[in-house]
């Protein structure tokens, strides 16, 4: 009941005063303060002691919970501005940017006055602003959310008849809290108003954001719109909902329930973290899915990634400390104590990694059953597509599973007939489009440049296909198209699927993306295959003879090889293939990279004839498909074409097979051996010798087994050393005593013509080899490749 005049002599006016007088004093320091005593007139003068500012020391609980609510309303902050930056001339993003500063003010884990002294207004007013216009933010984003009311529409002056005592009712009530950072309120007799007023106010604009919700969401015609207002509905009740009920429990009740149960504290802050994430989402996406697939999505995630890990490391301790008591106090030797613990640690991994691959399994198939036999579905057709050999066959089964499994209503297959994509297979439409995209359109280039498949929405000013030209807009828009597939490789696209919206107008998933461009690249290797073998089929039926027919395959098997080398600086390069009969399972490859590297193969299929033949040509497509995408780890590379050919042969075919990138800035030359011959790089020493270095490391064959580890090598190139690779039809040529030439006669001879240029050392070896084999005949293909290194200057 006493009132406070001044302070150490400073009139005590408002808030400031009284912080600026005690700034610098000490806890249990001795202030004088003038007071009048209730019912008195005269002021006295008296002196009490500063409190300590802490009255017991925070406890773990009191750290859990202090963070649990900062980090709420940090997010709250992180969530607003990325939105506000993602959607800046969005008012919808600006008012949700507005709201959530907000919301990041309606819990002060600081004082305003503990901030440094010149940030004390600054603070102060953005605290007392951003928290009292949460009802003014909530409610123009019920109005502006997902779309406006058709009464706004038609009367947009109508809202301002409550938004206008809204905003001004808010303006007198900051301006009164304001005031009292310089003059407490009750000396200006300026506006105020009690907490209950200030609750029942928001909890009006709560409510109503509610209703306009609700009535959006049985008027608003958009499938889209309907989505996004389910999501936030949901994420809105939840979040907002426990709060409100401590809220009112604080006012009405007066009680502090944030005081009572630290708890219950916490289950709020999390809860209200709902809100803002799912009107995040509602806002800033840019086709939302349904609740129900939101939901499978979050769940699959936070138990892939975050459950099996808490119960991987829940089972894995108590397996150890159950090992430490059975094992450690028993009488064995170290090592059988450490294969026990280790057998063990390596059993949980594989169990725990069956097990969650179960449980997502089971839990999609009882809650999420659709979305599970669709991706079930596109699993086996990327599978099953790559064995299809008929070109009609294969995009029809492409077509008609991918549009039955996502209930696609419009699906165009467009293939590249060299000067234009044209569709050449549909479904959803009464007559095939005739329209066409050219080859050096935009939409090609960005479909080939694109790391994402690209995704269309024409209703979006901000979308990539308004930047195109007017009559490739109209081609897409004719074939309804919403997501564009590559069929094919960067360097070569052969065709593009184009799959239009979805029957419930939901979006394409990160998981659909996938799962499509999966399929969408096997599709490519298996129509290059396709076309590949109806080519060597329709070649060979013109034939009556088996000669012509070698021929051919002859033919086709050259035109597989490199029949350009580019020019690349600082080496000299060439490679050639002289099959046993006429076709050979021999193969060897050239491939530009990035930045002037080069790729180089060079590998020998088991067997002979067609049937090897077609093994190169399989194993020529799976190293093209994993090389020319950018794959820069070359042991997974060579993992991958290993299970590529393995897939696409017999069980008794494979083939030993070497791959290398040389890199030309840094001369490093990385490279994977299956089970290849070593190639050989000679290198002259400055006392004139020849040092031989033999490129081994890598791993087993290719095609054998399923999986197979791989180890990548590398070795730093010198100016002037010479790589020469081979197969064995080079180091076993016989003579007619069927002693073979080896490599102990082919250094030599290497080292010999070392001097020439790369395209006339082989065949000058060639030659040495059927010098010495004296007219025996050739039993196996001969292939050798040779790099050279420009000498040093």
């Amino acid at each position: 009941g006493d009132r406070i005049l001044r302070i150490e002599g400073r009139a005590l006016m408002g808030d400031r005063d009284g912080r600026e007088a005690l700034l610098h004093r000490s806890p249990h320091e001795l202030v004088a303060l003038d007071v009048v005593r209730k019912g008195e007139s005269a002021p006295i003068t008296v002196r009490v002691p500063l409190g300590a500012r802490l009255h017991k020391p925070l406890t773990i609980q009191d750290w859990t919970v202090t963070m649990l609510l900062a980090l709420a309303m940090l997010f709250c902050t992180a969530v607003g501005v990325y939105a506000a930056a993602v959607r800046p001339y969005d008012a919808r993003a600006l008012f949700f940017f507005g709201l959530m500063l907000s919301c990041s003010q309606m819990v002060s884990s600081a004082s305003t006055y503990e901030f440094p002294h010149d940030l004390w207004v600054f603070a102060f007013v953005y605290h007392i602003l951003a928290s009292l216009t949460w009802g003014i933010w909530i409610v123009l984003l019920a109005l502006a959310f997902p779309e406006r009311f058709g009464w706004d529409k038609r009367r947009p002056g109508l809202k301002y008849t409550f938004l206008v005592p809204l905003i001004a009712w808010t303006i007198l009530l900051g301006a009164s809290a304001v005031t009292s950072y310089w003059r407490y309120p009750k000396q200006t007799g300026f506006f105020n108003a009690p907490d209950v007023v200030v609750t029942l106010v928001f909890s009006a604009c709560v409510s109503f954001f509610f209703a306009a919700l609700g009535t959006k969401l049985g008027t608003v015609k958009s499938r889209d719109s309907k989505r996004r207002l389910r999501i936030l509905y949901a994420g809105a009740l939840l979040g907002l909902t426990p709060l409100g009920v401590f809220i009112f429990w604080q006012v009405i009740g007066k009680i502090d329930p944030f005081k009572q149960s630290e708890t219950l504290v916490a289950i709020v802050a999390v809860a209200f973290c709902l809100f803002p994430a799912t009107l995040s989402y509602a806002v800033v996406t840019e086709r939302a899915m349904e609740l129900r697939m939101v939901v499978r999505h979050s769940f699959r995630y936070a138990l892939a990634q975050r459950g099996v890990r808490v119960v991987f490391g829940i089972c894995s301790g108590l397996i150890i400390a159950g090992i430490n008591v059975l094992v450690w106090g028993r009488r064995m030797s170290l090592p059988i104590k450490l294969a026990i613990l280790i057998s063990s640690i390596t059993a949980v991994v594989l169990l725990m990694r069956q097990m969650r691959i179960r449980l997502l399994r089971a839990v999609d198939r009882k809650f999420f059953r659709e979305a599970y036999h669709a991706e079930t579905i596109l699993e086996e057709l990327s599978d099953t597509v790559r064995t299809i050999v008929d070109e009609e066959q294969m995009l029809e089964t492409v077509a008609r599973r991918i549009s039955a499994s996502l209930h696609v209503s419009k699906f165009a297959v467009l293939l590249n007939n060299d000067e234009n994509f044209r569709p050449v297979y549909c479904i959803g439409f009464e007559d095939p489009p005739k329209v066409e995209l050219a080859v050096q359109s935009q939409v090609v280039d960005v479909v080939k440049e694109s790391k994402e498949p690209p995704q269309i929405y024409f209703d979006r000013e901000d979308n990539w296909v308004h930047q195109t030209s007017e009559s490739e807009l109209l081609t897409l828009k004719s074939i309804h198209a919403q997501l564009l597939l590559p069929v094919g490789t960067k360097q070569q696209l052969l065709g593009i699927l184009s799959l239009g919206p979805k029957l419930s107008e939901e979006p394409y998933t990160k998981s659909d993306v996938h799962l499509l461009r999966s399929v969408a690249i096997q599709t490519g290797l298996a129509l290059e295959n396709s076309r590949l073998t109806k080519t060597v089929a329709s070649e060979i039926a013109e034939r009556e003879k088996m000669s012509r027919e070698m021929e051919i395959a002859r033919e086709v098997q050259e035109r597989l090889f490199p029949q350009r080398l580019p020019v690349i600086a600082g080496i000299d390069y060439y490679g050639a293939c002289r099959p046993a009969l006429g076709v050979g399972g021999d193969y060897y490859d050239f491939l530009p990279l990035a930045n002037g590297d080069l790729g180089i193969a060079i590998g020998d299929v088991s067997g002979k004839g067609i049937a090897a033949a077609l093994l190169m040509a399989s194993l020529q497509a799976s190293l093209r498909g994993q090389a020319l995408v950018g794959q820069g780890d070359l042991a997974r590379l060579m993992g991958n074409v290993n299970q590529l050919v393995y897939d696409a042969t017999p069980p008794n075919r494979y083939a030993t097979f070497f791959y290398g990138q040389y890199h030309r800035e840094s001369r490093i030359f990385r490279y994977v051996n299956a089970g290849h011959n070593p190639p050989i790089v000679l290198r002259r020493t400055n006392d004139g010798k020849v040092h031989v270095i033999r490129l081994d490391t890598g791993g087993p064959v290719v095609g054998l087994f399923p999986h197979a580890p791989y180890q990548e090598g590398s070795l730093e190139m010198h100016a002037g050393d010479l790589f020469v690779g081979f197969t064995d039809g080079i180091s076993e040529a016989m003579n007619t005593q069927e002693e073979e030439w080896g490599e102990e006669r082919l250094i030599p001879a290497v080292a010999a013509c070392s001097d020439q240029k790369a395209a006339e050392i082989i065949p000058t070896l060639m030659a040495e080899a059927d010098r010495f084999a004296s007219g025996a005949p050739q039993h196996d293909d001969m292939t050798l490749v040779v790099l050279k290194l420009a000498a040093a200057n």
